[in-house]
C-alpha cells in the first residue's frame, strides 16, 4: 500500500497556501481512493487473463462451428470455459461498479466484504496464496458507519493481510459490536498507522493480533 495521510493534512489553495486541517470524512475518502485504486490494480490483471480466455475459447468455438459436420460436442468444453470465465469477468466488473458508488444508509458488511474479496482472491489464488469467507458472512450485520470508512477498513486489512500472509480467512466475531475478524496464518501484518488513525475517527477501531485483525464497527 504505501499511502499515508496524517491527521494534520491540509488542503491548499491556487497559491500553494494552506487553507486549514482536512476534515475526517475527506481524510478517510482520500485514504479510500488509495485503497481502491491498489484493489482494483490487483484485479486488474486477472479480468484481463479472464476476458483473454473468453475471447480464445468463443474463437475456437466460431471457428470449429462453421464445419458443417462438426458435432456440438467439439465445441462443448470451450463454451463452458468461456462461460465460467465470462461469469469471473461479470463479478468482478459488478463488485467495482458498486465500490466505486457512494454508498447510502446502513453499510451491509457483509456485501462490502464479499466485494473486496471478489476482487482481491483471484489475484490472491494466482501468487499462491487464498482468502476464504465463512458460510455465517451474512451475520455480520450492518453499521453506521460511512461507506467509505467501511470499505477502506476491510480493503487497507486485506491488501495488508494478503500481502503478509499466505491464508487469509474471516473467522467469527467475538465482540458485541458488528465486527469482521479477519484470521491469517502468524505473519507480521502491517497497517498503515494514518489509516487506523483515521478509521479511529470514523469510529471503527482496528486491532492487530497476534494471528487475527480485528475490525470492530459502530452499530
Amino acid at each position: 500500500m504505501g499511502a499515508r495521510v496524517s491527521s494534520a493534512a491540509e488542503t491548499t489553495g491556487e497559491s500553494g497556501a494552506p487553507r486549514g486541517p482536512m476534515r475526517a470524512d475527506a481524510i478517510v475518502d482520500a485514504l479510500w481512493l488509495v485503497t481502491l485504486q491498489a484493489v482494483c490494480g490487483r484485479a486488474a490483471h486477472e479480468v484481463r487473463g479472464s476476458l483473454n480466455a473468453v475471447a480464445v475459447n468463443l474463437e475456437v468455438v466460431r471457428s470449429r462451428s462453421e464445419r458443417p459436420d462438426a458435432p456440438a460436442s467439439a465445441v462443448a468444453p470451450y463454451t463452458s470455459v468461456a462461460a465460467i470465465q465470462l461469469e469471473d469477468v461479470i463479478a468482478m466488473t459488478e463488485a467495482i461498479m458498486a465500490l466505486v458508488r457512494p454508498g447510502r444508509g446502513p453499510v451491509d458488511l457483509a456485501m462490502e466484504t464479499s466485494r473486496v474479496v471478489t476482487l482481491l482472491a483471484p489475484a490472491a489464488r494466482a501468487a499462491g496464496r487464498t482468502i476464504e469467507l465463512d458460510r455465517d458472512l451474512g451475520g455480520l450485520g450492518t453499521t453506521s458507519a460511512s461507506s467509505s470508512s467501511v470499505r477502506l477498513a476491510i480493503g487497507h486489512c486485506l491488501l495488508a493481510l494478503t500481502d503478509a500472509s499466505t491464508r487469509a480467512r474471516h473467522g467469527s466475531r467475538d465482540a458485541a459490536r458488528p465486527q469482521v475478524r479477519l484470521e491469517h496464518d502468524g505473519a507480521a501484518v502491517a497497517i498503515d498507522s494514518a489509516v487506523i488513525e483515521a478509521l479511529a475517527n470514523a469510529g471503527i477501531e482496528v486491532q492487530v493480533e497476534p494471528t487475527a485483525v480485528a475490525i470492530t464497527f459502530p452499530q
